[in-house]
């Protein structure tokens, strides 16, 4: 495997301004920003390891065949939007750093998405650079432009690009681990009834904050599925609330909720919505209107599928720590699941959900170089001769 190639198309990546902007929380499809990334500095990357087929996606998604057409192949799926280390300084610096500065051995590269998402690209990249010259089977390497936490990527990828295959792998940061299942989620939306008054004449309308107060209350008491071995139990959480309308001195006229559901695999969003609804309907003396949100769906693929041992393998002829983990938090790998394609993710990069997300990211150049050799063993072992 080039190494050099591997740290020049990282930095690259680096330098290529691909992040949430400042004070938003989501990325459209299509954004024109992140469409030129992928048109002036992932394209030519790509076509440079010369794929036999290129299909591209008006939003920006793009799939390369490598190797004859089929559907029995693997899949990698890369991810272009960075979505953390908000308040890095520099983070288009693009920089390598000795790794003491990190307490870490060897070199790091440092810049916005290098533990999230760049630095798994870089190394899926340099396994399909590192390919057998014969393949009997079909390696797909996608970039995918989602951006807003949902599987809107993913399914333009797979459904509008074809990208069907036998076993998929997201490249994602996840410690150089396995991730072989994770929770999914469901938003769903409560509205809580009000009739707005003067705060000085309350009893001339209802104020819907006491409700609120009950709405929370009788969450706490949803039935929920019981545990998951390793994934722990489903939740319910309320994480946004507003009431409208905002005026001086005005008991609004309804409060509106959003819930964060997650759900365990084998569950089905629709019925966790209704089942909220069913709840509240039978303890609560007002009527809510519940709705269902924005959907990511849970995935669990058995530590004995091929994806999952090939990886573990590639790992292990490193004579690195060959671990397969299951994560609480919900990625995307939930639709390639449930459209028959056992998906896991894997990579390079700390995980992390605490304070250090806003801070500087940073990736070992070691451990990008190892993701790659995983994978390039996943697909000698799956797709060649």
């Amino acid at each position: 495997m080039a190494e050099a190639a591997l740290v020049d198309r990282l930095l690259t990546l680096l330098r290529t301004s691909t992040e949430v902007p400042s004070g938003a929380h989501e990325i459209q499809p299509g954004d024109p920003r992140i469409v030129a990334a992928i048109n002036d500095v992932v394209t030519p990357m790509i076509e440079a390891l010369g794929p036999d087929h290129v299909s591209r996606h008006p939003d920006g998604d793009l799939v390369a065949r490598f190797g004859p057409p089929g559907d029995d192949g693997l899949l990698i799926q890369t991810y272009i939007v960075s979505q953390h280390g908000n308040e890095m300084d520099d983070p288009l610096a693009g920089r390598l750093a000795d790794g003491d500065e990190f307490e870490v051995p060897g070199e790091v590269a440092v810049g916005q998405g290098a533990n999230q998402n760049k630095g798994p690209m870089a190394a899926a990249f340099a396994a399909v650079a590192d390919r057998p010259s014969a393949l009997r089977q079909p390696v797909l390497l996608a970039v995918n432009t989602e951006g807003m936490s949902s599987h809107g990527g993913s399914r333009r990828v797979i459904d509008d690009l074809g990208a069907r295959a036998a076993h998929a792998v997201l490249a994602f940061g996840t410690d150089l681990k396995v991730s072989i299942g994770n929770r999914g989620r469901v938003d769903i939306h409560i509205e809580v009834p009000g009739a707005s008054a003067h705060s000085s004449q309350p009893g001339l309308g209802e104020n819907p904050l006491p409700r609120a107060a009950e709405v929370i209350t009788a969450l706490a008491s949803s039935p929920l599925p019981e545990p998951h071995p390793d994934l722990g139990p489903a939740s319910v959480t309320p994480y946004q609330l507003r009431f409208t309308p905002v005026a001086p001195h005005t008991i609004p006229e309804r409060g509106l909720f959003v819930i964060d559901r997650r759900l365990l695999p084998g569950e089905v969003p629709e019925e966790a919505v209704a089942a909220v609804r069913s709840h509240l309907a039978s303890v609560l003396d007002f009527d809510c209107v519940v709705s269902q949100g924005a959907v990511m769906l849970p995935a669990e693929v058995p530590a004995s599928d091929p994806v999952v041992t090939s990886l573990l393998g590639g790992m292990e002829r490193q004579n690195r720590p060959a671990i397969a983990m299951y994560s609480r938090n919900t990625f995307d790998a939930g639709y390639g699941c449930s459209v028959g394609i056992p998906t896991v993710m894997f990579g390079p990069g700390k995980r992390g959900f605490g304070p250090d997300m806003t801070g500087t990211e940073w990736v070992a150049i070691d451990d990008c170089a190892a993701a790659a050799r995983a994978m390039s063993h996943l697909i000698s072992e799956r797709c060649a001769d």
